[in-house]
């Protein structure tokens, strides 16, 4: 089933806000865990721990939106390559304004 550039940019965003959804939770749960080992501050191994988490998390952030793209480009589909990659960014401004009004009505209440 052949999809438009819309729905493959739609799919790849969702997967990167469930991606980013799910790195958040897991971070989350981890700090309670951590936080009752009572460790000592290592700000150095703080450092190296977030800076590789955020290489880590870009690489796969490429990956989930880049990855079909390129493929694409490289068979020489330019043009449905970029629309996709349009359309990612769009789908992502639409989920930013959506998680970001959801944040504003649940810190008001």
């Amino acid at each position: 089933m052949k999809h438009s550039p819309k729905i493959k940019g739609l799919l790849e965003a969702a997967g990167l806000a469930l991606y980013v959804s799910l790195f958040a939770v897991v971070s989350q749960q981890i700090q309670p865990w951590l936080m009752a080992l009572n460790p000592k501050p290592q700000p150095m191994l703080s450092i190296i721990l977030f800076l590789l988490a955020f290489i880590i998390s870009a690489i796969i952030c490429g990956a989930i939106i880049f990855g079909y793209p390129i493929t694409l480009f490289f068979d020489g589909k330019k043009s449905e390559a970029l629309k996709i990659v349009f359309w990612s960014a769009v789908w992502l401004i639409i989920f930013f304004v959506i998680f970001a009004i959801a944040t504003l009505i649940i810190i008001s209440t």
